[in-house]
This record gives C-alpha cells, structure tokens and sequence, in this order.
C-alpha cells in the first residue's frame, strides 16, 4: 500500500494529534506529581495503533519511529522510568517528526533527523527511573489471580501498594445483552473513589443470562467508604490483604440471590477461555464525524485504539454509525443544492404568473404546496451539510499548546495557555484557514507581549505568563480571543515606529488616533524588534493575520493597555457555504450582503445626510453613522433609463464587532439562502467582494466582504472623529 495515500495520512495523523493531546495532559499532570495511569495507558494506545497503521500501509520510518516511541511510553507504564522534562521534550521531538514524515517537504536539507532521535530515545531506555515497588510481594494473591494478570496490572498492584492504598475485590455480575453498559457505568462510578486496576473472570455463575466478573480496586478509602460508594444490588465488595491481616467484607445480596462468592483466593481458578474473560481496555469516548486535516480532506469519525475481541460487538456498532466523506463530493453536494435553489426560485416565478393571470387556480394551489414542501426539504438539506461540515475549533488549539511548549523553551519563559470553549464549532474550511493566524498571535504574544521573568517580578507579576485562548459564540458569529498579560502595547512608540520604518509620513503621525496607531501593527512590514530572531520581528505575521481572517468575512480588533497586557478578538461567520444573504440594488447592479452581518435597515430622506469633513454620514437615534455609498465605492454606473427615488436612500446597517457603518442602496429586493462560489482570477482580489452566488433567472451577482467594507470604512473616517463604533441596535 502507498503510505502517501490520502487515506494513510488522515488516519495516522489523528493518531498523531491523539498522542499530542494526551501528552499535553500528562506534562500538566507530571507538574503535580499525580500522572493518571489512563492517560498514560491512552497515549500508548495511540501509538500502538500509528504503529499498527503504518504497518499496514508499509511506512517504514513512522514505523520505526512509533514502535521506539511505544517502547518508551511501555516502560513509563511499568514505572522502569519516570515522566521527567527529558523524556517528555523527546516524546515531543517525536510528535514533531511524526508530522515531518507524514507530509515531507521536499527539501533536501531539511529531512528529518530520524536516526538522531532514535538515538535519544534508546538513551532514556538506559536511564534509571522510577522509585521501584517490584520487590512488593504479591503472593499472597495466590495463584488464581496472579496467573491472569498481566506484567502491567502486576505493576499497577505493587504501585497501589507502595502509595499505602487497600486493594479491594468488587464482585459484579451483568445483564449478558448489556454487559458493556453495566460495566462501564460501574467503571465510572469506580473511578470516581480510585483506580481499577483490573477484571478478573468469575468461578461463580449466577444465571445462564449474567455474566460474573471480579474487578480489582485500589483506593485510600475505607473498607466502610467503598461498600457505601457501591450499593448496587449486584455487587458485593472484598477486602484483598495478606491471610494474617485478612478480613472478609459483609455481603450485601440481592433479595433471592445466590450467597456471594468467597474471597479470593480461595475459589478455584478459572478458565482463561471463559466468555467476556476481560473487558477491553479503555476506548476513546465517541464522537461525531470529525474533518481530517489531510491533502484530500477527508472525513473521518473512526476512534484508533486497541480493540478487543470482548469488545468487538460493541465497536462494531459504534462503526456502523460514522462516516468517511471526501470534501470534494461535499462540494457537489453544495452544488446541488445551489441548482435546488434556483429551481426553486423559478417555480416561485412561475407561481406569481399563474397567480397574476388567475389561471388554472387548482393547479396554481398544487405548485403552492410543492414550493412549500420543497422549501422544507431543501432547507433540511442544506443544515444537515452544514453540519456534517461543522468541527469543534479545539482540533487546533490542541496544536497551539505544543506551539506554546516549544516557543516558551527557545525564549526561556514559563508560559500558561488557559483554554476555554474548545468545542464550539466552525466550518471545517474556516478552521483550517485559522491554523496559521492563531499561530501568529500567540508567537507575538509570548515574544512581544510577555515579559521576562525578572520584568515581570519588578512588575509585581507571577514569574509565569498568560495567554488565555478563548471561543464563544456571540449570535450567529463566532468569536475568538487570545490575551495575554503582558506589557501591553504603546500607540505612541508604535507611532514613532511607524514613521521610522517609512509606513506613515510625520504629518500622518499628527491626526493619528490611538486606535489607528494600534492598527499599525497589521501593515505589512511592520515590527517592533529592531533585529529579527529565530521567532520574529522580519514584519510579515500580524499583516498575514488580517488578510487571512478578511478572507473569511471576519474582522479582527484589538484592545491593549500598558502593563496589563493586549486582546485580540477575531469575529468570523459560523460557515461560509451556504449563508442567509440580503439581496440589494445600486446604481441599477444587484449584490447580496450576508445577513449575519446586518443589523437592520432603514429608510431615510436624502435631507437627512450630513457630512462631517467631507465624509457623509447619518444621525441614527442620536449616534453618528457613517456612511458608505455603494456605487462610488466601486465606481457603478446606471444603465440608462434606471431613475431611483430621489427623494429617499435605504441604508443598510452592517457591523462586525464593536464597528459599525451604514451601506447606501438604491433597493431592498428581500433575503434568500445563497451558496457561495469562488470568485475567478480576473475579480478575486477586488476589495469588498468576498465571493459569487446564483439568484433566480439565472442570474450571477456578487457577494459583499462586509468586514472588509467595515474596516476601510471605519479607517477612512477615524480621523475625523467618526469611529463607526458609536451606533448601536
């Protein structure tokens, strides 16, 4: 099999991110001296299973590189070494060349250094480690649990027993037709008061419908503590400790149940051939159909891991549930229900002329309903893509967090990334196109806008920086924001920056408001380090920032105070498939505004127009609007005999964030669902076109970048004390 299948790298590459994620966890964990042996036990399971793939698709070097991997994450498992800073820089040296190998570069001097890490990985193989519990005698068990216990599970038993825990023999029995929900649940509940260590087959048989296991706990709690966290009526809990000190806990049957098995290890052992002999270990919670960022962009909602035979049946299940959808085939999907629009558009049409006419009324009626009930489905159709389309945005904050580890190393600064809203949701288009924008920021804030350590302790702050990274939704809009508390931005010296580097000229600088002076940051070129480093100050981030986010109809703002640190908020639409759109007319010309983006419209006398400098504006329930005409702004000319109202302009209000301008049109032709298509080469980089859609009658209009149009609005009028911010619903 080709290991540059599309197929290989989207799987292997949501393993890889499995692996990264539950690295992250387990660094925090280490922190406070408390790793969860789950976690430990789920980044194992995520390389096995990369190893597995790459296996089957021939990938020698992920290969290779995994099963070294797996070894390390093996021997942390069985406490042969401990989860030091060492072995988690190289673990995540290996997420990184995971990467490197799945999507090569091309360049020659830039292939990975495979052997070397290797190298460095069978040197954390030779390093001492752990604080040793394998001399703790475990004997006493007797033979009938020892003999079906694993290498790992005996470590895990000694480990309990060295942090002065009481093992705890929990004897259950389930439905057979929902063993796999029952154990679960009380695995859940288990959990809660320690850590189970492991499931053992049961000599008793309750009933030919039950299956009987034994489930190994250990936990500081009481022997009095456990028996009342476990009240169900099928489950009886044991006391496991050296015959000396043994003591056998009280049962607690169920009415007409059989008497409760004898405490281990007196029953005789049982076959290992014995069905549901052990559960599966622990499998990633389900999710939805997730998209894979891969290069034919895939849908994938497969979970890897290891499965089980025990558990095969209800894997299979699960299976049966998810997806695999090429983007691609999506996109004839929107297509088609762009042509269902247009089709409905004309019937709509074709109804009117029979109304009109009032001819064949019954017929007329007939093609009412099937508008309606067509209206229904389509509208079915397009949310149920939206949807399959839409992924949480924590898929790349996720990524961040390594981005935050690696960069708070090369400049020696602690860094603290704080998540919140990980899992609301964007269009996958539009959260892949963040990727890099959200990289850029938090590159600046910790190279820009945390201070050192020192700085910071003269500043009366902890020696560890902030970076909050934050998602909500506000409306139908989504915000993101990335604050850090640093030492925050001077518009001044980012004035006089910007006169020195050539972007603005000494009588610029003089009417130049703070907030202009802010927004310098975005202009291309612009730096506030004097040298470059590994990290910054070459002036091509904060500009790529802008222009990646006005090309998803977003707006990004900024808020910053000296000492106290800066805020960036990015406001982008949840989707940009098929959108509610306000269909207007100008100067004779047709265009649609996405309807997310306005706030209302109104009708005014032309009378009521003002100008403040030049710029016209509009008093709207005693605020300043700006106003912005559509037909100077792209230079339309009306075709002859086109005669609008003269004594009345609509505005329509649009705004993004706090900003807001008022859009001049001659007409307001209503709202219809539109799918937005790709603009050609000749107009894709006209200013204030974001894109292109079909009305009825055939007809292409084009689609208005309202954050583009906000943003020149709102800096052409700044400087004559028009903000645009001013007005509000």
């Amino acid at each position: 099999m080709d290991p540059s299948s599309s197929e290989f790298i989207g799987e292997a590459q949501e393993s890889v991110e499995t692996f990264s994620r539950h690295l992250l966890e387990l660094e925090a964990q280490s922190r406070s001296g408390n790793v969860d042996p789950d976690r430990l036990n789920a980044t194992f399971r995520a390389v096995h299973s990369l190893k597995g793939l790459a296996g089957l698709f021939n990938a020698v070097e992920i290969g290779t590189l995994a099963h070294a991997v797996e070894g390390t994450l093996d021997r942390l498992r069985l406490g042969r070494i401990d989860l030091s800073k060492e072995v988690l820089d190289v673990l995540f040296e290996a997420v990184e060349l995971f990467g490197a190998l799945l999507i090569p570069r091309g360049d020659e001097d830039d292939i990975p250094d495979l052997i070397g890490l290797l190298e460095k990985i069978e040197g954390l193989s030779r390093s001492g480690g752990g604080e040793g519990a394998e001399d703790a005698n475990l004997e006493w068990l007797g033979e009938a649990i020892l003999s079906v216990l694993s290498e790992y599970e005996e470590h895990r038993l000694r480990e309990n027993l060295r942090k002065g825990r009481s093992l705890y023999r929990v004897h259950a029995s389930f439905d057979i037709l929902a063993i796999d929900v029952g154990i679960e649940q009380l695995k859940e509940k288990m959990k809660a008061y320690g850590e189970v260590i492991t499931y053992l087959p049961s000599a008793d048989i309750t009933a030919e419908d039950r299956i009987d296991l034994d489930i190994i706990l250990g936990t500081s709690l009481s022997f009095g503590d456990v028996s009342n966290a476990l009240t169900e009526v099928d489950v009886t809990v044991h006391r496991l400790s050296p015959p000396s000190a043994g003591e056998r806990a009280p049962s607690r049957p169920a009415p007409n149940a059989p008497p409760p098995p004898p405490p281990l290890p007196e029953p005789t052992p049982a076959p290992l051939t014995a069905p549901s002999s052990r559960p599966a270990p622990e499998r990633p919670p389900e999710r939805a159909a997730t998209l894979v960022s891969t290069p034919s962009q895939v849908i994938d909602g497969r979970s890897s891991g290891i499965v089980d035979p025990a558990e095969a049946e209800v894997s299979l299940r699960s299976l049966s549930q998810t997806v695999r959808v090429d983007l691609r085939r999506l996109d004839i999907l929107m297509n088609l229900v762009g042509e269902l629009g247009l089709i409905q558009a004309n019937l709509t049409d074709l109804q009117e002329r029979l109304r009109a006419g009032d001819v064949a009324a019954d017929a007329g009626r007939q093609l009412q309903s099937q508008v309606r009930d067509m209206a229904r489905k389509l509208a079915l159709l397009q949310q149920g893509i939206l949807d399959v389309r839409m992924v949480p945005i924590g898929q790349i904050f996720d990524k961040l967090h390594r981005v935050v580890r690696k960069l708070s190393r090369e400049l020696s600064k602690e860094i603290r990334l704080m998540i919140s809203g990980a899992d609301t949701v964007l269009d996958k288009l539009i959260v892949e196109e963040l990727s890099d924008p959200l990289m850029h920021m938090i590159r600046n804030c910790i190279d820009h806008g945390i201070e050192a350590a020192n700085e910071r302790a003269q500043a009366g702050k902890p020696p560890a920086g902030r970076i909050d990274l934050r998602a909500f939704q506000k409306g139908n809009r989504v915000v993101i924001e990335v604050e850090d508390d640093g030492r925050g931005m001077d518009w001044r010296r980012l004035r006089e920056l910007g006169i020195r580097r050539g972007l603005i000229t000494m009588d610029e600088a003089e009417g130049m408001s703070p907030t202009e002076a802010i927004n310098l940051i975005f202009a291309p070129g612009f730096s506030t380090r004097e040298e470059a480093n590994s990290v910054s100050g070459r002036g091509v981030g904060m500009d790529v920032v802008k222009t990646n986010i006005a090309k998803l109809s977003g707006m990004i703002d900024v808020h910053t105070e000296i000492g106290r640190g800066s805020r960036f908020s990015i406001t982008l639409p949840v989707t940009l498939a098929i959108i509610q759109a306000l269909v207007i007319e100008s100067a004779g010309h047709t265009f649609c505004i996405p309807l997310n983006a306005v706030l209302e419209s109104i009708m005014a006398e032309r009378g009521e127009v003002g100008t403040i400098e030049g710029q016209e504006v509009i008093t709207v329930r005693g605020k300043t609007l700006p106003l912005l005409r559509l037909s100077r702004l792209f230079g339309l000319r009306a075709p002859p005999g086109y005669r609008p109202d003269s004594n009345r302009i609509y505005v329509v209000v649009v705004g993004l964030a706090q900003h807001r301008v008022g859009l001049v049109v001659d007409e307001l032709l209503g709202q219809q669902d539109v799918v937005i298509k790709p603009l050609g080469k000749a107009i894709r980089n006209v200013p204030g076109i974001a894109g292109a859609t079909e009305l009825g009658a055939n007809r292409t209009v084009l689609l208005l970048d309202v954050a583009r149009l906000v943003d020149e609005g709102v800096r052409e009028l700044a400087g004559f004390g028009v903000g645009g911010g001013g007005h509000g619903r």
